[in-house]
């Protein structure tokens, strides 16, 4: 089965340099992908300091083992003259590929929901005061509830509270990633120089 897994790759506190190698490498991860007919996005993205330089990206990858893209995580090196600084005399930059785990929009499963008949109010005649069509669904892991009752058939009143329940799932789920800081935690991760996992040389981000 098919899993959504978050790839972050991310200059961390490193120079200028480093969001370089983020931007060139992840066109590379990009190509990676596309060979092996992953699907894939963009949920999240910061620029670096400078024109097509990217400090942290985050890409949603669909699949079913994660040892498809393993072999990318840990410190990958960058080999190249700063493209910036003239007269530097560094060559090796360092940039981080790991897997993170962002908030995921709540699927419904039916253990998890309590559903419940009463009788809709309001105009509509003896129908609806006489039968329950009315329909509410309670998410207990979220205590959220919703309810339906336009139609006066129960099983569309029903679609229509899953629908609206879906939604409300899929709003919290996009808050929460809205407050995920980025930037503060990316600035936390330790890059460690040395023994990395790839390595790429040069402008055209050719890999060794």
């Amino acid at each position: 089965m098919k899993k959504s897994k978050y790839i972050l790759f991310t200059a961390g506190r490193g120079p200028i340099e480093c969001g370089l190698a983020v931007q060139g490498i992840q066109m590379r991860f990009r190509k990676f992908l596309d060979s092996e007919k992953l699907n894939f996005e963009i949920v999240r993205r910061q620029l670096g300091q400078i024109h097509q330089s990217i400090d942290t990206i985050v890409f949603r990858i669909e699949l079913e083992e994660i040892s498809r893209v393993d072999h990318w995580f840990g410190t990958i090196q960058w080999i190249s003259k700063s493209p910036v600084r003239k007269y530097a005399k560094r060559k090796n930059w360092y940039i981080k590929c790991c897997e993170i785990h962002l908030p995921e929009t709540k699927q419904i499963n039916l253990n998890d929901i309590t559903i419940q008949s009463f009788k809709a109010s309001g105009p509509g005649g003896q129908h609806r005061n006489k039968v329950e069509t009315a329909v509410r669904i309670i998410h207990n892991p979220t205590g959220t509830i919703v309810t339906a009752s336009d139609s006066k058939s129960k099983v569309q009143n029903k679609k229509s509270a899953i629908a609206k329940l879906t939604k409300a799932l899929s709003k919290q789920s996009d808050a929460l990633q809205k407050d995920y800081n980025l930037e503060e935690w990316s600035s936390k991760i330790e890059i460690q120089r040395g023994n990395p996992s790839k390595v790429f040389y040069g402008p055209k981000f050719t890999e060794v």
